[in-house]
């Protein structure tokens, strides 16, 4: 075989290998460095370190979308005791999105929660937890046992026709 038809074929695939890599146009990956005291209250989680991250900007409690589009929304946490419940609620600009409930006959102190919304270009994303009992959200590393505050935003989709 020709050789400059080999080095076509093997350029031809790695250009196809670029077109068919699934990496999202933003992504973000942020976590705590210390412990951050949760009250009956409500307290929003302050983020205060960035793993990775791609197309997404951040400042203390709240995250903000570059792009209009569907966005997967992953927290894990864990708690210094075991709770009862621990809402963990999802604000948009500053309002009530969505809340998902880790409630059970059974206390736990590790708790997760997805959800997936469809965010317009600049809405803010913030998170509050709201346990049954005053704690301490404990860190513990990524990839870890009980990966705690993980918080994983990535876009899924650009924006949709309407």
């Amino acid at each position: 075989m020709n050789k400059q038809i080999i080095r076509d074929v093997v350029g031809l695939k790695r250009e196809l290998a670029k077109v068919n890599d699934e990496i999202p146009d933003a992504a973000i990956t942020l976590t705590r460095t210390a412990i951050q005291a949760i009250t009956t209250a409500s307290t929003v989680l302050v983020w205060q370190s960035q793993i990775r991250g791609q197309g997404m900007t951040w400042s203390g409690t709240n995250v903000t979308v570059p792009a209009d589009g569907y966005y997967l929304i992953d927290l894990s946490v864990q708690t210094s005791i075991n709770l009862n419940d621990l809402a963990i609620t999802l604000i948009r600009n500053g309002l009530n999105c969505a809340v998902s409930s880790a409630v059970g006959d059974v206390d736990r102190n590790r708790m997760t929660a997805t959800f997936t919304r469809y965010f317009l270009r600049g809405d803010t994303i913030a998170i509050f937890l709201t346990p049954s009992a005053n704690a301490n959200v404990v860190v513990n590393l990524e990839r870890g046992a009980g990966e705690s505050p993980i918080l994983h935003i990535v876009q899924l989709t650009n924006g949709a026709q309407t």
